[in-house]
């Protein structure tokens, strides 16, 4: 399958978190916690991509950040968000964007 590559709305503000290698099944709960981030940079985020082998499976648009209480991930971050079904971000190719990264969290027009 041939994917195109995410060209961005200017007003969106994404953070990009890699999940894995296999999409399971509740998406969302892998995407939204224990990351190690700066979180007065992740709240400026309008959409948070789960992103599987480079390519964008799901996005949300985060409502809270906070610190969680879960103590084997203590200084880590997690946000509560929704889903947006109907972005055109799903589907696109993001590698481009990570380069030889192999930090899981990038930052896109931030």
């Amino acid at each position: 399958m041939i994917y195109k590559e995410l060209v961005l709305n200017l007003e969106d503000r994404i953070m990009c978190v890699k999940v894995g290698k296999v999409k399971r099944e509740n998406l969302y709960e892998m995407t939204r916690k224990y990351w190690k981030v700066d979180i007065t940079r992740a709240r400026r985020a309008t959409h948070v991509l789960a992103i599987i082998n480079g390519i964008v499976e799901e996005v949300y648009n985060p409502v809270d950040w906070k610190y969680t209480e879960d103590p084997k991930h203590i200084g880590r971050c997690e946000f509560l968000g929704i889903e947006d079904a109907h972005t055109t971000y799903i589907g696109k190719d993001v590698t481009a964007f990570y380069g030889k990264s192999q930090n899981p969290v990038k930052y896109i027009n931030m």
